[in-house]
């Protein structure tokens, strides 16, 4: 569904991406992992225009968005949802109306129709019956649900991640990695997974990538991800810096 080509991005001179290459099959679940600071983010920006590259391009569906005036990604965009590392939830509005704000963008005026895909977004996510909560009165992994509820309930055929785990606590986390997984499957949504979470990488991918100084060094199966003994795939693995004492 969607393809990266020779992707490049500098900030203030500083190379981030290095000529990256990265296929997203329909309906597969890519993880992208990689350090903090090492691009994975910048990538995902690039994926629904929020980024320009240097040089390369991104193509969605085989066309071509980098050169997109901001009027024509709309249309792509309705075609991805994207959970922001924060939940990006409006904090003065209710959960129900947080829902809603994307649906009636999208020019939907039945209230009716408008409450039923809330509710079904809600359910979807474990969330039923919170339509009246505010941002403020939910937990962590809470607000990462609402975000994730906002995000399909325009019916996406792809799903970006953000580092979603992030600050949760394990129990949490095993919970968002299984609901993410559950969505893939029942929504057949592609789903592209960016952290640093070694849990999260083997439970949900399909495909799992690894950016290192910038470029791809590493694509394929959790299975051949696991049986690697590059030393740059190992550390990361088990979490070793390689520095002494």
């Amino acid at each position: 569904m969607i393809e990266v080509r020779q992707l490049s991005k500098s900030f203030g001179g500083r190379p981030v991406l290095r000529e990256v290459n990265l296929t997203m099959e329909e309906g597969k679940t890519l993880v992208v992992l990689g350090r903090s600071g090492c691009g994975k983010s910048v990538v995902l920006k690039h994926l629904i225009g929020l980024l320009k590259p240097d040089a390369g391009c991104v193509l969605v569906d085989g066309e071509d968005i980098t050169g997109l005036p901001e009027r024509k990604l709309t249309a792509v965009r309705r075609k991805i949802g994207m959970l922001f590392q924060s939940a990006a939830l409006f904090d003065s509005m209710s959960v129900e109306r947080n829902l809603a704000f994307p649906l009636r963008e999208l020019g939907m005026t039945d209230e009716r129709e408008i409450d039923a895909r809330v509710a079904e977004a809600l359910d979807m996510v474990g969330l039923g019956g919170e339509q009246m909560k505010m941002p403020a009165d939910l937990s962590g992994g809470m607000r990462k649900r609402v975000g994730l509820a906002r995000t399909i309930v325009g019916r996406p055929r792809c799903v970006l991640y953000d580092e979603p785990t992030t600050g949760l606590d394990p129990i949490t986390t095993d919970s968002i990695n299984h609901m993410i997984r559950r969505l893939q499957r029942k929504l057949r949504v592609t789903s592209i997974v960016v952290t640093h979470d070694m849990k999260t990488a083997f439970h949900c991918a399909d495909r799992v990538a690894l950016l290192h100084e910038g470029r791809v060094h590493f694509d394929g199966t959790v299975e051949e991800l696991r049986a690697s003994k590059d030393p740059v795939m190992t550390d990361f693995i088990e979490g070793r810096s390689g520095e002494t004492d």
